[in-house]
């Protein structure tokens, strides 16, 4: 006698590998998102769908995953124009829909549940750390990480079952991170940087 599984199915597995690739600017969007995923966020196995539109069968699970950084990031409770943008075209980067961009411009996030978010995921636990750090990065969207910010990035990590401990350590991570990048783009643009004056600051200018 045998019996079937009772594990959940995941949206990845209703994904149609034998659907049409895609074409035009949703391959192109569609190759951006994959980029992403694997060289930004590690997801070197993730499931490559043939066109964006089976990609997004996987879309509740940025969906609740953009939603609680927005609540994570908005300190008291409320999001800086810097920080709001930063998660917009975070969620862009990772192949949100328009509709889901344009419902992240005005979300407040004093209407959202954590839990009920992070149940949205699927497999929370594998998610949490990952939410806090990048919630920590769209709190310093606007160049200022304030100590009330860390400290409800705290407090929402801990209903997500991380503690302040971890949470020092991925704030120190992201400033470690921040450093870094600020010396590579003094080593990549010693003559200043074509499209930002933020990297031109305290840079030698050629002749």
């Amino acid at each position: 006698m045998t019996t079937e599984s009772t594990s959940p199915k995941l949206l990845q597995d209703t994904i149609d590998f034998d659907a049409a690739r895609g074409t035009g600017d949703a391959d192109v969007l569609h190759r951006a998102q994959i980029w992403f995923l694997k060289e930004v966020m590690g997801a070197t196995d993730v499931p490559v769908a043939p066109n964006l539109e089976e990609q997004r069968k996987m879309l509740p699970i940025l969906e609740g995953y953009a939603k609680a950084m927005v609540l994570c990031a908005s300190g008291d409770g409320e999001l800086a124009d810097e920080e709001r943008e930063y998660i917009l075209g975070y969620v862009a980067n990772c192949g949100a829909t328009f509709e889901l961009i344009e419902e992240l411009r005005t979300l407040n996030p004093a209407d959202l549940d954590p839990a009920q978010l992070m149940a949205m995921t699927e497999r929370p636990g594998l998610f949490t750390h990952a939410l806090i750090y990048y919630a920590i990065k769209a709190a310093d969207g606007d160049d200022v990480l304030h100590e009330s910010e860390i400290m409800v990035v705290t407090m929402m990590a801990q209903v997500l079952g991380v503690s302040p401990e971890t949470v020092q350590e991925l704030v120190a991570l992201h400033k470690e991170e921040k450093a870094f990048h600020a010396r590579k783009m003094r080593l990549l643009f010693p003559n200043g940087h074509p499209w930002s004056a933020k990297w031109a600051r305290n840079m030698p200018q050629g002749e």
